[in-house]
């Protein structure tokens, strides 16, 4: 397991580092699980606004053309990824490892 800094590749990747801290005392159980359910309210909302995007997609590709749906999804995924990546510095911000 790499703890290089890297933000976790999945969730089992994040499960396992959290046990890691819990078990060198850095963290204790109730951290562990609340971190835990904050990813994974992260998650479900991230997959809820792919969702929400599918059928603008589907109708800019149908009114406007590839081109012009793809240049929109690149946006949007953009802006996804920038709020994806926010979250995830608030989740791990909490971490008494990185806030001292």
């Amino acid at each position: 397991m790499s703890m290089d800094g890297a933000p976790p590749r999945s969730r089992e990747e994040l499960v396992e580092r959290l046990a890691d801290l819990r078990l060198q005392g850095i963290l204790d159980t109730h951290e562990e699980e609340r971190l835990l359910e904050q990813f994974d309210a992260m998650l479900r909302d991230v997959n809820d606004e792919k969702a929400r995007l599918e059928p603008e997609y589907n109708r800019r590709l149908r009114d406007d053309g590839l081109e012009s749906a793809n240049e929109w999804l690149r946006e949007a995924a953009t802006e996804l990824g920038r709020r994806h990546g926010e979250a995830t510095r608030a989740i791990t911000d909490q971490l008494r490892v990185v806030t001292g």
